[in-house]
């Protein structure tokens, strides 16, 4: 998920700056994600195998390139929840 996605609700925040060359910034999720989607800890997140399993993520997919539609469609100005009207 993008951060123009995730921000707005308040799932994301601003980590530290990695040590990496660079000093890139990183970014971690909140109590807010947690709470909406019914999670304790991070450690109650499903791993890869889970989410394999279930059928909602390919690590071979992803590792070619390949991500899910929602995470590249619109440019990120639209309001979270409304579809584009036609």
């Amino acid at each position: 998920m993008s951060s123009v996605i995730c921000a707005p609700w308040g799932f994301i925040a601003t980590g530290p700056r990695s040590p990496q060359p660079g000093a890139p910034y990183t970014y971690v999720t909140t109590r807010e994600f947690l709470s909406h989607f019914g999670f304790d800890t991070l450690r109650d997140l499903p791993d890869m195998e889970a989410l394999e399993d279930a059928g909602l993520l390919s690590k071979d997919r992803l590792l070619a390139g390949e991500f899910p539609l929602a995470c590249m469609e619109g440019d990120g100005d639209e309001e979270l929840g409304q579809e584009d009207e036609a």
